[in-house]
């Protein structure tokens, strides 16, 4: 239960949830789509067995990181490189290839947080100002070091160069902070009820999005589709079936970067294959829109064209994409709220028109 002084924040009433879709390689028409048609007609064998292979090895890699829970392992035991850190992440690894499953979510759950939660698959509360001024004097010094690191752009800022990576080794006093405020907020326990087994903060990543980004804005650059899709940017992560929240630094309205969330996606059908297709495409080069890798995409076979990141490349028309524009809530809100979502939903963020934004996103396992 949150503790007096945490508000849960509710989506606008014409925000409607989306109806039960089951995810099939034709959702998004690649065969018609004006980026892609003429590359799949056009792929030659050697391009085939190309992307064929740059698909296996992914998905061999893949299926070993699902296996050992890879994005439950933390940070500095995930980059520990000497002999100890080896042996660390090895038996972490073994650990959680033994305790087996971890993808059950609970889509039936009962009271206010964990029902909203089941049914949405997204939960937003707002913390008192007096308790986000203790976690943002812990945040200052690692948005200091992003910021420094960040630092001038030509305008054509990839995602990565705007993240951080904060250590629970390095600055304890940080994880500290957030775990007090996620588990006063009842944030962990809504976490716990929805993923059924105990949930814990694994990764902390401070998080700073101004105009000099790119990634969301440069998509076909080769080609003259230069108008963005309503569904840009939307996506499935390539995950393990993690929860993330992301908690607002700065005052986020609907021009900063707000998180956008289509609620009831979490509830999406998908097949275990189909999953894993995604996931693997998104992880290896091949799900981006540039003219390279969408030959590679293109040469795949039907099946295999598919991937998380579909927004970029679905027709505002179509059924999932009239379901997203019905269902996507944008989370436009004060500094000190907290947007706990499930990453298998479809969502989006960052995409800063004016201004600057500041999150910080916790990888919840």
């Amino acid at each position: 239960m949150a503790v007096v002084g945490y508000q849960k924040v509710e989506p606008e009433p014409d925000v409607k949830p989306v109806s039960d879709i089951r995810w099939t390689p034709g959702l998004v028409n690649y065969e018609n789509h004006d980026a892609y048609g003429h590359l799949i007609a056009q792929a030659s064998l050697v391009a085939r067995l190309e992307a064929g292979l740059i698909f296996a090895r992914s998905l061999v890699k893949l299926l070993v990181k699902r296996a050992v829970k890879y994005e439950f392992i933390p940070h500095d035991i995930r980059t520990d490189g000497s002999p100890s850190g080896r042996l660390r992440l090895a038996g972490a690894a073994m650990r959680n290839l033994v305790r087996g499953g971890t993808r059950r979510r609970c889509l039936s759950g009962t009271g206010d947080a964990t029902g909203s939660m089941a049914a949405h698959g997204i939960h937003v509360v707002t913390m008192p100002p007096e308790t986000f001024a203790v976690l943002d004097s812990s945040a200052r010094p690692e948005f200091s070091r992003l910021s420094a690191r960040r630092g001038r752009s030509n305008g054509k800022r990839q995602f990565e160069e705007s993240r951080g990576q904060a250590s629970r080794v390095d600055q304890n006093d940080l994880f500290v902070a957030i775990e007090s405020v996620l588990r006063e907020a009842g944030v962990l326990g809504v976490a716990t009820a929805y993923l059924g087994r105990k949930a814990s903060l694994i990764d902390v990543n401070p998080q700073i999005n101004d105009t000099t980004d790119s990634f969301w804005r440069d998509i076909f650059p080769d080609t003259e589709l230069s108008a963005l899709p309503p569904t840009a940017y939307c996506h499935r992560d390539a995950s393990g079936g993690d929860l993330k929240a992301i908690i607002y630094m700065t005052d986020v309205d609907g021009r900063n970067g707000p998180f956008s969330y289509v609620i009831g996606s979490n509830r999406m059908k998908i097949s275990v294959v189909d999953d894993l297709i995604c996931e693997a495409n998104d992880s290896n080069g091949l799900a981006g829109t540039d003219a390279a890798a969408r030959a590679r995409f293109a040469a795949l076979p039907r099946k295999l064209r598919q991937k998380g990141s579909f927004g970029n490349d679905l027709s505002g028309d179509s059924i999932l994409g009239h379901e997203i524009h019905q269902g996507l809530w944008t989370v436009t809100a004060g500094r000190g709220s907290i947007v706990l979502f499930d990453t298998k939903g479809i969502h989006r963020g960052g995409m800063v028109e004016n201004g600057e934004r500041r999150v910080i996103t916790c990888v919840i396992g």
